[in-house]
């Protein structure tokens, strides 16, 4: 239960920096690498890094004026024990009860569902997940809609690596 409540408080930080709300402290862009971006925010709380990437290819009987934004994050901070934390958004809500998959070059994991937000069940898998991310090329991300409507977003792993190296050492 304490992972799902920390999960929830990151999930709204990273729409918040990701949309750059006025409320929101600016997040700070880092490093721009291929199809990844490494950024930074200092405030009140202390320092905050995440990486982000969009995905390069989006599949699905869906009508895109209803979708919004998919995207994946994998953030730490800004305390210690709040490090590697993957974070994927669909761009709607999940349907109630669902899993995602995610696919790294074959190796599959399997995430919960918040609402619009898609995370792993234990920091364990974050880990595994980041190792794969590292070694990969391609990710897909499969998931369902409220609507009963399948998604499948296919994401480049190039400038991972990087990225999440700089963030490694800037967020400690």
């Amino acid at each position: 239960m304490t992972r799902n409540l920390f999960v929830m408080g990151v999930a709204v930080s990273m729409v918040m920096l990701a949309g750059a709300t006025a409320q929101a402290a600016d997040p700070k862009r880092m490093l721009s690498e291929k199809n990844w971006e490494a950024f930074r925010v200092d405030d009140d709380q202390g320092r905050t890094c995440f990486i982000s990437s969009l995905p390069t290819k989006s599949a699905g009987k869906y009508d895109p004026d209803n979708r919004g934004e998919a995207r994946v994050f994998v953030s730490h901070g800004p305390g210690k024990a709040e490090r590697n934390v993957v974070q994927f958004t669909a761009g709607y809500k999940h349907k109630k009860h669902s899993d995602v998959t995610v696919n790294i070059d074959g190796k599959k994991f399997t995430l919960f569902t918040i609402e619009g937000r898609a995370y792993a069940e234990s920091e364990e898998d974050d880990i595994a997940m980041i190792r794969a991310m590292k070694r990969g090329s391609k990710m897909t991300v499969v998931g369902t809609s409220s609507r009963g409507t399948k998604t499948t977003d296919t994401y480049s792993l190039s400038g991972f690596t990087k990225t999440k190296n700089l963030i490694d050492k800037t967020c400690k």
